[in-house]
């Protein structure tokens, strides 16, 4: 008996070792592309993790220019949920299509006479391609602004981070942006988007720049082209981006 326990024993290490080699096995098999979820099925997904799924995307806003840019009361009147819509309209119009159906909407709210109503004007489609180019800024001073309100009114989104991100996109695109007839208004309101009272608690003072910013370029796109249109003009591809 006692001669033949030294054979037990290592009769049980080769079993030990072979069911360790059949799991690592299963493992890596497992591991492999494409062949090993074929071959050994991957673990259930846990269920709290089935029960998040997936975010909505934002719902779209209808444009209320009124309400984003009041006659009375400044930036004060301008309600919480009016910021949080500035802040989605301005995401969406990121694309030539969304920047579109942005545009169509501050067209009609603005009237034919891009002067006369010059807060909106900035926003309508213009017949020019450079005016339809240089509206970028237009659009990064309008997302900036809504930032700010937001921030100011607690709304959601609103954030001193939300914030250094949109100036920071400004500050890229007033780098980058292609020579034109606007460089001067430009410059301008790059400089006074970029303030940065709000860092030190003068959040009202960064919008008034802010709004000041916008305002300027405004005109200055009022000047430059002063009918609106139904739909932007942009460069051929490869000349320039629309907004």
């Amino acid at each position: 008996m006692v001669r033949k326990l030294p054979w037990v024993v290592l009769a049980l290490l080769f079993l030990s070792t072979a069911r360790c080699y059949t799991a690592d096995l299963a493992a890596g098999v497992g591991a492999v592309p494409f062949v090993g979820p074929m071959l050994v099925p991957p673990p259930a997904t846990p269920a709290y993790i089935a029960a998040m799924g997936t975010p909505a995307p934002a719902e779209p806003v209808e444009p209320d220019f009124a309400a984003w840019f009041p006659a009375e009361g400044g930036w004060q009147a301008v309600k919480p949920a009016d910021w949080q819509a500035m802040l989605i309209a301005a995401a969406a119009a990121g694309t030539p299509e969304g920047w579109k159906a942005l545009c169509a909407k501050a067209a009609a709210a603005a009237g034919a006479d891009r002067a006369a109503a010059p807060l909106p004007g900035a926003l309508a489609c213009s017949a020019d391609p450079s005016v339809t180019a240089a509206q970028r800024i237009a659009l990064q001073l309008f997302d900036l602004r809504a930032a700010v309100g937001a921030w100011l009114a607690g709304a959601p989104n609103g954030s001193i981070g939300a914030i250094q991100a949109r100036q920071a996109a400004l500050r890229l695109l007033c780098a980058t942006a292609a020579p034109g007839k606007l460089d001067a208004a430009a410059a301008d309101a790059c400089a006074k988007g970029l303030d940065a009272g709000y860092l030190a608690g003068k959040g009202a003072e960064t919008m008034a720049a802010v709004e000041a910013a916008y305002a300027a370029y405004a005109a200055a796109l009022a000047q430059a082209d002063p009918q609106t249109a139904a739909e932007p003009a942009v460069f051929a591809a490869g000349d320039a981006a629309a907004p």
